[in-house]
């Protein structure tokens, strides 16, 4: 079901940016974060440190409607989940 509104036109066409990322079992802030630099700057930059991932990350995101799906999530610690998510704010709204 989520994968059919997730591709739906008028999704696609609200969101300047989507990804998907399943996260499974292991929740690595920045394989996930990796995952999410990737699928919206459709570019691969390798970076040493998760600062320097998110700093960027947040830079991509900054003032853009997204859409990010995280699939099978087992986590539910709200340090991990912050830290996360920390990019996320230089959002536009909507």
């Amino acid at each position: 079901m989520a994968r059919i509104l997730y591709n739906d036109t008028r999704v696609r066409d609200h969101f300047k940016l989507k990804a998907w990322v399943c996260v499974s079992d292991e929740f690595d802030i920045f394989k996930i974060s990796e995952t999410i630099y990737q699928s919206v700057a459709k570019k691969s930059k390798q970076f040493k440190y998760l600062n320097q991932l998110q700093v960027a990350l947040g830079e991509e995101l900054k003032d853009k409607r997204f859409l990010v799906v995280f699939d099978d999530v087992w986590n539910e610690n709200y340090d991990d989940w912050e830290n996360l998510v920390r990019p996320f704010h230089s959002r536009a709204t909507g």
